[in-house]
């Protein structure tokens, strides 16, 4: 049985691996539903819990405008939000820890410094790691200025540039290079005969292909790299992709690179960029009982958020480290965690019934430069007049710091 305040007096650790969208958003409905001061309450007497949130970094960031960040480092500085600027996170009962998380048991969570946390109820929000400089090394907001200013100063430098990967980043971030910078010229290499890999239609990937042309990228489709001189970053990519405990680490951006084809063809540019896929993280979660809960797409989740399995009730999981969603999305991350976290909180307050999250079709939406954008939603192409009512300059920054109360105090939520 979990503890409630119900069943134990004693305190009720709640501990969240991992921030941003996810556990960030996750951490907020636990405030406002455990927390959070009820003002038609005759007293204040809430849970006694405490919520511990474990991040490698020191706040939030908003990695949808990261490709801009590194084309605009001055509004890329602004994409990181720190947790002591967050109001309601110095709250006595919350604790946020920093570290790696290396390893996660049925009752414990381990990090790379040696420290462990108990808990009686986790909740899973690591995400997926990415490839530098997508993937961000910084753990503090001024290392991360620092990353993106040095990101900034070879892209600046650059003459031409060689995007590898037709996935979303990779286009949004040739978009972003050719529309600040018309004046360089920036190829994109895909392995396949269209971009944008996942569950679309052509006809969404040839409105792609024509933005793309339109902005002025070269786009070389139906080829693949097998070979590049030097090595991208600090070690080759496939070695990469077995051997690194930390992708993030692991810059992939090479000056004056040779990038050899699968057709003999051979393309130089001054900066070549690897956007080539994510990696998971299932070699942390370590439960005896529930071996094959990670899948193919993630940890494998319940309506409810909990993890697939009936020996872990009190183990949730959301956010790009579950298989919630074939299309890793910051929007399907931060409902998962409302979901998860209304569902621990109610636990916690002995409401027997927990609630279950809706699913949601498929999409994507495409931030092409400044003033190109493209959207699948299921099914449905829309138009791009629709769309744009959907397109905010700050990429959504705002909307998100919004939503997530990051510069205010969340309202009391009451679950019963």
């Amino acid at each position: 049985m979990s503890p409630s305040v119900t069943s134990a007096s004693a305190i009720i650790r709640i501990v969240v691996a991992g921030g941003n969208y996810a556990g960030l958003n996750a951490m907020q409905h636990l405030y406002s539903s455990l927390l959070a001061v009820d003002p038609k309450a005759a007293t204040n007497q809430r849970p006694n819990v405490e919520i511990t949130l474990i991040d490698r970094r020191d706040g939030f960031i908003h990695c949808i405008g990261l490709t801009r960040g590194l084309t605009e480092p001055e509004f890329g500085a602004d994409l990181w939000v720190p947790y002591s600027t967050v109001p309601w996170l110095q709250h006595p009962s919350i604790r946020i820890v920093s570290g790696t998380v290396t390893e996660m048991t049925p009752d414990k969570v381990h990090l790379s410094n040696g420290d462990s946390y108990g808990f009686d109820y986790l909740l899973v929000a690591l995400g997926l790691s990415r490839f530098a400089p997508i993937g961000l090394r910084s753990s503090t907001k001024a290392e991360y200025v620092e990353e993106i200013a040095e990101s900034y100063a070879k892209i600046h430098a650059a003459q031409s540039v060689a995007i590898v990967g037709g996935g979303a980043v990779g286009l949004e971030l040739a978009a972003d290079i050719k529309s600040d910078f018309p004046e360089k010229q920036v190829t994109l290499i895909h392995s396949r005969s269209l971009p944008v890999p996942g569950p679309f239609k052509d006809e969404f990937r040839n409105i792609v292909v024509d933005i793309m042309q339109d902005i002025g990228v070269d786009l070389v489709l139906g080829e693949r790299v097998i070979a590049q001189t030097p090595e991208s970053g600090d070690m080759s990519y496939d070695r990469t992709l077995k051997s690194s405990p930390e992708p993030e680490l692991v810059g992939t951006m090479s000056t004056n690179a040779e990038l050899t084809l699968a057709s003999g063809r051979v393309i130089r540019a001054d900066l070549a960029i690897r956007c080539l896929g994510t990696l998971d993280k299932r070699r942390v979660l370590q439960l005896p009982l529930a071996s094959d809960v990670f899948g193919a797409d993630g940890i494998a989740v319940k309506d409810t958020m909990q993890i697939d399995s009936e020996h872990y009730s009190n183990i949730y999981a959301c956010g790009d480290i579950c298989s919630r969603a074939l299309v890793k999305l910051a929007g399907v991350g931060m409902y998962g965690a409302y979901i998860a976290a209304r569902n621990i909180s109610r636990s916690v307050l002995g409401l027997e019934k927990l609630e279950e999250g809706i699913r949601y079709p498929s999409q994507l939406m495409l931030l092409l430069g400044k003033d190109h954008f493209a959207l699948q939603l299921g099914d449905e192409i829309w138009e791009k007049e629709r769309t744009r009512e959907h397109v905010h300059k700050d990429m959504g920054l705002l909307k998100c710091v919004e939503v997530m109360s990051l510069h205010k105090e969340p309202e009391h939520v009451s679950l019963d």
